[in-house]
């Protein structure tokens, strides 16, 4: 979709720029290779085969991840799994003496990551005891000893990733199938299950298979709340409101092209937000594709 593709360009951008080892793979839902296939690298997996019963597109995400995982041949032993909507400004993750990894977190520690412990950025689904989280966790992963309140991006072995992978997806299903019988404390705007069932799929998937993650807000800044730069990772998936009055959201169809200047007063997360994204559509020519859908609407 036009909405993904200059996201994702400016994702290899960042992450080319910041010096982060290994290579970065685009995983595509769809029955064919687009535009971009010479300009990323990219797997293309087939989509979610149900949409049509339950049109909910993040099924793609875990769909799309087994298939990678199980069909490219893929040899990394570490994987970071992360949202298009993220700039790398350094590098996340570094290989240790031993092999193992350490997650670089803006706090200036490094965490260390192994086999059957991996890493993941503290969500906020668990922002009130007792919440909407527990209640959930309490349903669809009942006797589980942990959940693990955690977002993106996740740095994981990929054997721990292969045995997630599975239920990661069945876990979604099943949390959407029961659709009638949610709470409406789930459907809260700061919790929005609508959208982000395949979330719970990955943590709950963990913790069945007792996998337990160490966990830092120092991963990555989100753009729009956070406000001094330390963590390794910009992340922009709230709107964001500049003094004066001045707007700017990934869903405006002109996001990744009509990019304003920080008024005075901006605080250094968007200041900084603002001048990479600026950097990489001043860097990266348009592409020549000819877009007949609308801004969200992928072409399949």
């Amino acid at each position: 979709s036009r909405y993904f593709e200059w996201q994702v360009r400016y994702l290899q951008y960042h992450f080319k720029k910041s010096g982060q080892e290994g290579g970065m793979t685009r995983l595509l839902s769809g029955s064919h290779v687009d535009h971009l296939v010479d300009e990323i690298p990219t797997w293309v997996a087939p989509t979610y085969p149900k949409l049509a019963q339950d049109p909910y597109v993040p099924y793609n995400k875990p769909t799309a991840i087994q298939h990678w995982l199980q069909f490219s041949g893929i040899n990394a032993e570490w994987i970071i799994v992360t949202d298009p909507d993220t700039f790398f400004l350094r590098p996340l993750a570094k290989q240790v003496y031993g092999g193992d990894i350490a997650v670089m977190l803006g706090n200036g520690k490094a965490q260390v990551v192994a086999k059957g412990k991996p890493f993941g950025q503290k969500g906020y689904m668990d922002w009130v005891k007792g919440g909407p989280f527990e209640s959930l966790a309490a349903k669809y992963c009942p006797g589980c000893p942990f959940v693990d309140a955690l977002a993106v991006p996740i740095v994981i072995h990929i054997e721990d990733l292969r045995k997630i992978a599975p239920g990661w997806l069945s876990i979604t299903e099943e949390i959407r199938r029961d659709k009638p019988n949610w709470d409406k404390a789930w459907l809260h705007e700061r919790f929005a299950l609508q959208w982000t069932v395949e979330m719970y799929g990955y943590i709950f998937a963990a913790a069945k298979l007792g996998i337990k993650h160490s966990i830092s807000d120092r991963a990555q800044e989100i753009v729009g709340f956070n406000k001094v730069v330390q963590a390794p990772v910009l992340h922009y998936s709230l709107k964001l409101e500049l003094p004066g009055g001045v707007q700017w959201h990934k869903y405006f169809e002109d996001a990744g092209s009509n990019i304003p200047d920080p008024p005075q007063g901006t605080n250094a997360v968007s200041t900084r937000f603002l001048k990479e994204l600026k950097e990489a559509h001043d860097a990266l020519p348009p592409t020549t594709k000819k877009w007949t859908t609308g801004y969200f609407q992928a072409e399949l």
